[in-house]
């Protein structure tokens, strides 16, 4: 199953507008502010800040954007500690900023958890790269 199969087995929709731009980004960016809707229960709602390269010709989808959480999500998911993510993904084990993007993506997981539910999650991080 793809992500955008997901997507659609799900019934995820989303919201999105133009944003502020984000500051730690890096370079010139389309910022936005997505967010992301499970149907039947209003309360299920993800929203965040999320951003493109100047290359992207089109605002992003709910799949484009489940895509990159799942990518922050697993990696945190597959390490054991700060010190193993790191050296996975070739971090300095020494490094603030380092540390500080690994606790942004504990979060996203925990927030991809609760808004999917426990089974959906699972489901998302086997699925392919639309």
């Amino acid at each position: 199953m793809t992500i955008r199969d997901f997507v659609a087995k799900h019934g995820i929709t989303a919201t999105v507008a133009r944003g502020e731009p984000l500051p730690n980004w890096g370079g010139p960016h389309f910022a936005y502010r997505v967010t992301l809707y499970m149907p039947g229960d209003q309360r299920r709602r993800y929203t965040l800040p999320f951003a493109t390269g100047t290359g992207w010709t089109r605002e992003p989808t709910a799949a484009d954007v489940l895509e990159c959480l799942r990518s922050d999500a697993s990696s945190v998911d597959s390490a054991r500690d700060f010190e193993d993510w790191a050296r996975d993904l070739g971090y300095d084990t020494d490094s603030r900023k380092a540390e500080s993007t690994y606790r942004a993506c504990l979060k996203v997981a925990a927030r991809l958890r609760r808004f999917l539910g426990a089974d959906a999650y699972a489901e998302l991080m086997t699925a392919e790269e639309a």
